[in-house]
């Protein structure tokens, strides 16, 4: 007989996919175009199927009142509805004045009676409503300085009325944050969709403009110009190290880093006319009205000194450096694309010059166009030449702690270049059709070394991913078959990685080939999720084994409770549909321990080691990890 845990756990198993199929809904909704209130009284429909004999209603938070508005509620009274719109949260009576304003699930199982009601009986009695359940719809302030910690948001309300006194019971009170927490996602994906005008041209992380902005406006500037009187100038910056920092302490720190170097170079903009960031670890000024290549020095060098000051992270002191790359109008070119592209090739020189330092364009240096073709010609011959290297990162089991499976990464060390960034060097293997044999390589080597810990060590699974370009190659699956048969691995021992944007692009072919790389025995694990917005008829009909769940759902996992929501959510889900679950970017013991009670089968990332070479691996396989 089952215990009375277990029997909520089946559940809220049997409740979560029906509840991701509605925000799927909505979210496509959303996607192709439509209005929230549209949205939602879609989502409000779908809810009433899921909790028979419910009234839903969302309402959202004016900022700037603090008051309460109705989202969408088709089913509730219009007279009621007016009776909510303008409740100020923290003042006013109601369940979800209550739960927004407390941020915590407010039941109130019978309105004549519960004191939260006390001067809206009369108004609930009117309306026909007996009992309202709420939760409170979360979302992020990240945070502005290091150190602090993000802070939680109440965007609104997710609430259940009924017409007669009903108390919710533990399976529908997990549900209803569940859905709460999808009703987030979807109010955040709709704002950021409404502000997509803006994101074409602003930097997420740090919120400066992005490269396009600052082309465009290079362009404007130069076509402005007089080539005889007026003189500009642009400086390419570039944070040295930066990959090691977020190998060193994580991906949260690389962005703190990166917004706290902007601002810092926001507070030179005195100087500057226009401050971007170009991607990754590289920024960009446009300076206007200079008069000599001395002013562009002085700017450059001040530049260097406001990054290279020291960072306090929480107590911890971080130094960087930075490398800068500038080129001066008209000496250096008179059009925007000369300009850029000498900058970039200062840049390269001043890394050559052993970082930290700046250079301005001089005609003999190598041109950036002229590195990204070196790069292209060195990655054809990296495959002969034995340059491409494997790293591992295990897999560990969340119930004995031992190592189960290893994810397999590539890196590229070569002579004169030293190690090429995978963010360089993937980029352009896809552009020129290197991503194929590169990708067979890593195939081939991966299942071949995984052959050889499977005689040593026991059962093992090796994962490797796969790009989308080389996924959708004429003859993907007669390879892995090909490398099957050649390394002899049992295909049950290989598990093929696709992000969920890879999976749910053309799924009709998308599924016709997974089922044959299915046939072959393969396993499939679908990437990231999470991050993507899958359609669950899709899912369900896709022939895989594993969900790996988005690092960036574990990272705040489990202090911040939309996220908390959110893992439950994708567990629950991949075991109604007899899925294994793996949760990457575990960085911490009270992650990994909060995943195991979820019965979270997988666990990866820094906790448990780094992404390390051979040798490395080999003995944490020979000794393990401690006992947690």
């Amino acid at each position: 007989m089952n215990s009375p845990q277990a029997l909520v756990t089946e559940q809220i198993s049997a409740l979560t996919p029906r509840i991701f199929l509605a925000q799927s809904k909505i979210q496509e909704l959303v996607s192709s175009g439509a209005e929230l209130p549209e949205a939602f009284a879609e989502f409000c429909e779908s809810l009433a199927q899921i909790f028979p004999g419910s009234i839903p209603c969302i309402t959202v938070v004016d900022t700037t009142t603090q008051s309460l508005e109705v989202l969408a509620a088709p089913q509730l009274p219009i007279e009621f509805q007016a009776t909510i719109n303008g409740l100020t949260v923290g003042l006013a009576p109601g369940s979800c004045c209550a739960a927004a304003y407390g941020n915590e699930t407010v039941i109130s199982s019978n309105l004549a009676v519960d004191l939260v009601w006390d001067g809206l009986h009369s108004e609930a009695k009117a309306a026909g409503l007996a009992a309202c359940w709420s939760a409170p719809i979360r979302g992020v302030r990240w945070a502005e300085k290091p150190g602090e910690q993000d802070q939680t948001l109440v965007l609104g309300t997710v609430a259940l009325y009924f017409g007669e006194v009903r108390e919710a019971s533990a399976t529908e009170a997990h549900a209803l944050e569940t859905v709460a927490a999808l009703a987030g996602l979807t109010i955040h994906s709709s704002r950021t969709q409404a502000q997509s005008g803006d994101q074409q041209f602003f930097d997420a992380v740090t919120e400066l403009p992005n490269r396009r902005v600052f082309s465009k406006q290079l362009k404007q500037t130069v076509l402005e110009m007089n080539p005889r009187d007026d003189k500009l100038a642009i400086l390419v910056v570039d944070v040295d190290h930066f990959k090691e920092v977020n190998d060193t302490f994580g991906y949260a720190v690389g962005d703190f880093l990166l917004q706290s170097v902007s601002r810092r170079l926001l507070d030179l903009r005195g100087d500057l006319d226009l401050l971007a960031r170009f991607g990754d670890d590289e920024f960009a000024f446009l300076i206007g009205a200079v008069s000599s290549g001395e002013d562009v020095k002085t700017v450059a060098q001040k530049v260097l000194d406001t990054v290279s000051a020291p960072y306090d992270f929480g107590g911890q002191e971080l130094r960087i450096s930075a490398s800068i790359g500038g080129s001066i109008f008209p000496w250096d070119g008179e059009d925007a694309q000369t300009l850029m592209r000498n900058a970039e090739n200062a840049l390269v020189s001043a890394k050559k010059q052993g970082r930290g330092t700046y250079r301005l364009y001089a005609p003999t240096m190598g041109g950036y166009a002229f590195e990204k073709l070196q790069l292209k010609m060195a990655l054809g011959y990296a495959l002969e030449n034995e340059e491409l290297r494997l790293r591992f990162q295990p897999k560990v089991s969340s119930k004995t702690n031992k190592i189960i499976g290893v994810e397999a990464l590539t890196y590229w060390q070569h002579p004169g270049m030293g190690e090429v960034s995978p963010t360089k060097f993937i980029p352009i293997a896809e552009e020129t059709g290197q991503i194929i044999p590169l990708g067979n390589w890593v195939l081939r080597t991966a299942c071949r070394q995984a052959q050889i810990w499977r005689r040593e060590h026991g059962d093992l699974t090796m994962a490797i991913n796969i790009s989308a370009i080389q996924f959708r190659e004429r003859n993907f699956v007669e390879t892995v078959a090909s490398i099957l048969a050649e390394t002899g691995i049992a295909p049950a021992a290989v598990e093929l990685e696709l992000t969920e944007s890879v999976a749910m692009n053309e799924v009709e072919k998308t599924l016709e080939r997974l089922q044959a790389l299915h046939d072959l025995g393969v396993q499939i694990a679908i990437d990231d999720f999470g991050t993507g917005y899958s359609s669950l008829a899709y899912l369900k009909r896709f022939p895989i084994h594993t969900l790996k769940i988005d690092k960036s759902f574990v990272l705040q996992t489990p202090q911040d409770k939309g996220d908390l929501a959110i893992v439950k959510g994708v567990i629950a889900l991949a075991h109604n549909l007899d899925l294994e679950v793996v949760a990457e970017g575990v960085e911490t013991a009270e992650q990994a321990s909060y995943l195991r009670k979820e019965g979270c089968e997988v666990l990866q990332g820094f906790h448990f080691s780094r992404p390390v070479p051979l040798d490395a691996f080999e003995r944490l396989l020979r000794y393990g990890f401690p006992a947690e």
